[in-house]
């Protein structure tokens, strides 16, 4: 029951997915203990009927609003980490992918260098070499972090469905 618990705790503080063996090392386990513990404290949560759920994919599991609550209550998160301008540069990143960055740096000003430099070292978007400039996409992360894929971000903003 201490291990569920702290496996609990461990999702609750991790702002991002963990991987099974982060989880494993800190209940002190071996990898299919640990999955044990969270397949049941996935059935726990489903079971509970609460605002949260804890979601697996692949060999990560995250602790997260559920989809239903998440809109209404998403503004509420700090997110500390990236500035308002940073995530200015992240949400046209998104919602215009794959865009090159120079339309990126025509667009916001030479501070994108920056910015985009900023979002590619914490993980949230791949550049790769187009010629002179680079061609910029979100990535796992940015969906992760976010709870939702850029697609769908798209669709939000055009009103247009993107197909995947």
């Amino acid at each position: 029951m201490m291990q569920k618990k702290l496996a609990e705790a461990a999702l609750f503080m991790s702002a991002m997915p963990m991987q099974l063996s982060e989880i494993s090392k800190i209940l002190e386990t071996d990898d299919n203990e640990a999955s044990r513990i969270l397949e049941g404290l996935i059935s726990d949560y489903r079971e509970g009927n609460g605002a949260l759920e804890i979601v697996r994919e692949g060999m990560k599991y995250q602790m997260r609003v559920k989809n239903l609550f998440a809109d209404k209550v998403s503004h509420l998160a700090v997110s500390a980490e990236l500035t308002k301008a940073v995530l200015r540069t992240l949400g046209l990143i998104a919602t215009r992918e794959p865009i090159m960055q120079s339309d990126v740096v025509r667009i916001i000003g030479n501070k994108a260098y920056d910015y985009v430099k900023e979002l590619r070292e914490n993980g949230f978007i791949t550049a790769k070499k187009q010629g002179t400039t680079r061609l910029l996409s979100t990535t796992s992360k940015f969906e992760a972090y976010f709870g939702k894929k850029s697609s769908i971000l798209k669709e939000a903003v055009t009103g247009v469905s993107v197909a995947e």
